[in-house]
């Protein structure tokens, strides 16, 4: 208490890069199901707020359209078994001024997936993303988006075909945050894929912390610089975050940043690319107002001292 926190900046950067807030889109598919522009409106909202968007191999708009609206963009990537096509979709991320490649790797066959989402695929079946199956994969046999043979080992062919820094999404454990650090991956993401791909889905934040700890120890985590700064690998973490005082706890722990996923779709189906403006910048404010709260002037002031795990 008694700091001064009339000033409180909440600017950090991820991968060398400036943003003005620490949350990302993350990756989701198909917007054009919730609005005529679909993810080209996200990419401007996440622009005008100051930060990156994660763009889903399943975006329903091309990577010509959503990078042409500007802002900084990343690109989604589910690692296929046709390598010609994978070297094709990658290339054509960075011809199109993409700035990293995030390479999901939690779902290497399909999900299990319950009556109710049986039923909301059924509903979209006939949908078709841009860069992988149609929705209605997820019901049937066959092909996959995923290589299900990968292995940490296949990222040195991921290395020779683009100069792209890479981000793996999907570590939750502190064992493969030590293989992506020795992989040379330049970040990871925690993320149980929206609790989607297992019925009983370890939390996060739960998660987090030992993450933190491993990659730390590896050369990477808290403090970690962008490429080519020596800092190693940056860790950034997904999954239910609704509000600014979330969002200090998982900067807390050690994240560098986090990613929204549900709440910018919400916005973008009411209000377009302004609506996602607003929602992460009512993010931002909250994020602000707590960190205020806490006597924290500065994202790098933020430590596990200003937080305290409840005992249950």
């Amino acid at each position: 208490m008694l700091v001064d926190v009339s000033e409180v900046d909440v600017a950090t950067s991820i991968l060398g890069r400036p943003v003005t807030v620490p949350i990302m889109v993350a990756p989701s598919g198909l917007h054009t199901l919730v609005h005529p522009d679909g993810e080209v409106a996200t990419a401007a909202g996440a622009k005008e707020a100051g930060t990156i968007m994660v763009l889903s191999s399943g975006t329903g708009r091309s990577l010509e359209d959503v990078t042409s609206a500007g802002g900084d963009i990343w690109f989604q990537l589910y690692w296929g078994a046709d390598r010609a096509r994978v070297r094709s979709v990658v290339g054509q991320a960075a011809d199109c001024g993409c700035s990293a490649l995030c390479i999901t790797a939690d779902m290497p066959v399909r999900p299990l997936v319950g009556a109710s989402m049986r039923a909301g695929i059924a509903s979209v079946a006939d949908a078709r993303p841009l860069y992988i199956l149609p929705r209605g994969a997820h019901l049937s046999g066959g092909q996959w988006d995923h290589d299900a043979s990968l292995t940490w080992a296949d990222l040195d062919w991921m290395r020779s075909i683009t100069d792209l820094p890479i981000v793996i999404k999907g570590v939750m454990s502190p064992e493969d945050a030590v293989r992506a650090a020795q992989a040379g991956v330049d970040g990871i993401i925690v993320s149980n894929h929206g609790g989607r791909s297992l019925d009983t889905a370890w939390g996060t934040l739960d998660a987090l912390p030992e993450v933190i700890e491993a990659a730390s120890g590896a050369g990477g985590g808290p403090g970690a610089g962008g490429p080519g700064t020596g800092g190693g690998l940056e860790v950034y973490v997904d999954g239910g975050f609704r509000h600014g005082s979330e969002v200090l706890v998982a900067l807390a722990l050690g994240a560098r940043a986090v990613l929204i996923g549900r709440p910018a779709l919400w916005a973008l189906t009411l209000h377009g690319a302004p609506g996602v403006t607003g929602v992460l910048a009512t993010l931002r404010y909250q994020l602000a107002a707590t960190m205020a709260m806490v006597g924290a002037r500065s994202v790098a002031e933020l430590d596990e001292s200003r937080i305290r795990r409840l005992q249950r």
